[in-house]
């Protein structure tokens, strides 16, 4: 099915390249923080909180590789919710997501930042430095068609090689100095305690959703890649764990890669681990981009958003990428001046996507009924029910958005297909 403007919008993206794009959605800066601290905190247990976030985030990419390949289209999750329970609820996915990607990218765009002003010294200012990683993303993010499938393979192939031939080098170097050894776990609580500090690492398959449309044939590819992209995650992932584990770091725990580097390899260069979270943060924020031009274009042809953002150009949503681009500025400069900060901005975005699995759990269930949907949809109502009743400070932004997406839905009385 396809709507409005969507219907020009043709796939170009193979099996391959689709990898490569899902990949570095997914993949954030938290790989170069998050295992440091996880391990300061239970020390090495950590890699198995890692393993267990791999095996909780399988149903939610379950549900959405069944939602994707059986309905591809550039709306994702929000089409999803319209197909199966109408246009309130897609207008509420809608604000849920643009309101989660909105302020949880410009976060991470700080995070790479932080590595970038490792090059440039700290006289430059680390929110000028991520509004150019912004602005760079968005012009690479205004190609279409062929040119947007040799960007995705030159981007996305340059920062996942990178990344893990880095992880590989410093783990034989880890293990050849220190020895591999993994104990038993020794204290199961401790594990789960920090699962909520690392799941959202695994978090972006929705966005991911958004890509369907973007593929050749999504229903023969658009699963497969995911899954593949899957394995890939969930190894480099739990790499990084191994090599904060094995390396057996004693300090900088919020730069474990960098302090392994340090630790293990010496005469490295020091510009090595900061390029590396730079290329990451890049490539991510160029797939992020990319996919929620994709939204803004579906929510311009359902008439929730201005027809002139709905415009294609050369097969690419150039004005959807502009929107997109102008939204993460201003969040950015509401941080600047103080009126934001990071951990609030990676909590609220963090509940948001929580509500946005629920309801595409419910409308797997929904569409396609049977045994296995029920199977995965179940864990993740539950999950996402405790998660987000524990998270109080989050439920005024998701309550203006459900206000919101009432008015929306009141004054957009556009006829489902």
């Amino acid at each position: 099915m396809k709507h409005g403007s969507e219907s020009k919008l043709e796939g170009h993206l193979g099996l391959a390249s689709g990898i490569l794009l899902i990949v570095t959605v997914i993949i954030g800066s938290g790989i170069l923080v998050l295992p440091g601290f996880v391990f300061e905190n239970i020390g090495q247990d950590g890699i198995y909180a890692w393993v267990a976030c791999a095996l909780l985030s399988a149903p939610i990419l379950a549900t959405m590789v069944l939602l994707g390949g059986a309905y591809p289209s550039s709306g994702g999750v929000a089409y999803y919710a319209r197909l199966a329970f109408g246009q309130y609820p897609e207008l509420l996915v809608s604000l849920l997501f643009l309101g989660a990607t909105m302020v949880g990218l410009p976060s991470i765009t700080l995070a790479g930042a932080v590595y970038l002003q490792k090059l440039t010294g700290p006289s430059v200012d680390v929110h000028l430095l991520a509004a150019l990683l912004i602005l760079l993303a968005g012009v690479f993010a205004l190609s279409g068609g062929e040119a947007l499938h040799r960007g995705v393979k030159l981007i996305g192939s340059w920062s996942v090689c990178f990344l893990v031939g880095t992880l590989f080098a410093l783990m034989v170097l880890a293990a050849r100095a220190k020895g591999v050894q993994f104990d038993r776990p020794a204290n199961l609580l401790s594990i789960a305690s920090q699962i909520p500090v690392i799941f959202f690492s695994f978090s972006g398959w929705e966005i991911a959703t958004h890509l369907a449309a973007d593929f050749r044939n999504p229903k023969r590819d658009f699963g497969l890649a995911m899954l593949l992209a899957f394995v890939v995650v969930c190894g480099v992932y739990i790499c990084s764990a191994a090599l904060v584990h094995v390396a057996d770091i004693k300090s900088n725990f919020s730069a474990p890669v960098f302090q392994a580097a340090a630790e293990l390899a010496p005469s490295a260069p020091g510009w090595l681990v900061p390029l590396l979270g730079i290329s990451l943060i890049a490539a991510n924020l160029f797939g992020s981009v990319v996919a929620i031009s994709r939204l803004v274009l579906y929510l311009s042809g359902r008439h929730v958003l201005p027809a002139c953002l709905g415009r294609l150009h050369n097969g690419a949503p150039r004005t959807g990428v502009y929107f997109v681009v102008a939204c993460l500025l201003l969040v950015l400069a509401c941080d600047l001046i103080g009126w934001l900060d990071v951990e609030t901005m990676f909590s609220l975005a963090g509940m948001n996507l929580l509500f946005i699995y629920m309801i595409s759990a419910l409308a797997l269930v929904r569409l396609r009924g049977g045994l296995v949907s029920w199977f995965l949809a179940t864990p993740i109502v539950i999950c996402s029910v405790l998660i987000i009743a524990g998270f109080r400070s989050s439920h005024p932004f998701i309550a203006s958005s459900a206000i919101l997406a009432y008015v929306l839905s009141r004054n957009n009385r556009t006829e489902l297909t």
